[in-house]
């Protein structure tokens, strides 16, 4: 690879790595800011400036909605509280295992998604996105090992999240200009996934303020 696809890889990795290792309530909106911000350049160099407008949208809508769902699920008295950072399979004190479980899984995903970047065809225009696909693939294959090791329905979102994004970048190498309606319904997954882990948090704080007034 040239420099230039040196640096879309770096840019994608970095954006996946931080959508890896992310925690906390706003960890869904936090993964796709970064992950949309590092795969922008490799959506530019094949879907121009609306494909950097797709990614961009993505990460505005998953920021908003995460806010809106949170607001929501303060409010609205619908359902009992369920916090979606507590463990299903886990100690209460862990979140969702350790964090070195996913780092090993970020490493171990660089030489799946170099082998899928050199030999996965994508649509008409093989030759010219040959290596340059290594950023989509990495992100991608991070996504489906958080959802493999997720134990909070947090990290389930954050990783639909990571699957969403990457899956929407590489329709647009897939087809470019013309790819954009399937872009765009692939990353619709990003923004709905933050919504959901809004409205549980919001309905999680809820109910830990109604204990504690209970208790008080």
């Amino acid at each position: 690879m040239g420099a230039s696809a040196a640096l879309l890889s770096a840019a994608g990795v970095i954006g996946a790595v931080v959508a890896m290792m992310v925690d906390g309530r706003r960890a869904v909106a936090i993964a796709v800011v970064f992950l949309a911000a590092g795969l922008a350049p490799t959506a530019a160099t094949f879907g121009g400036a609306p494909g950097v407008a797709v990614l961009g949208a993505c990460a505005i809508a998953a920021v908003l909605l995460a806010l809106a769902g949170s607001i929501a699920g303060r409010i609205l008295p619908w359902l009992s509280g369920l916090d979606p950072t507590i463990p299903a399979f886990a100690p209460s004190d862990r979140l969702f295992g350790p964090r070195s479980s996913r780092a090993f899984g970020a490493a171990a995903a660089i030489p799946v998604a170099s082998w899928v970047s050199f030999n996965v065809p994508i649509g008409q225009i093989t030759t010219a996105v040959q290596g340059l696909l290594f950023p989509i693939a990495y992100a991608w294959t991070c996504g489906v090992i958080r959802l493999l090791v997720a134990r909070t329905l947090e990290d389930l979102a954050v990783g639909v999240a990571m699957v969403s994004v990457p899956t929407g970048t590489a329709w647009l190498l897939r087809s470019g200009g013309d790819s954009f309606p399937g872009a765009v319904l692939a990353c619709v997954a990003a923004p709905l996934a933050a919504f959901v882990a809004g409205w549980l948090n919001g309905r999680g704080g809820r109910r830990t303020h109604s204990r504690v007034e209970a208790e008080g």
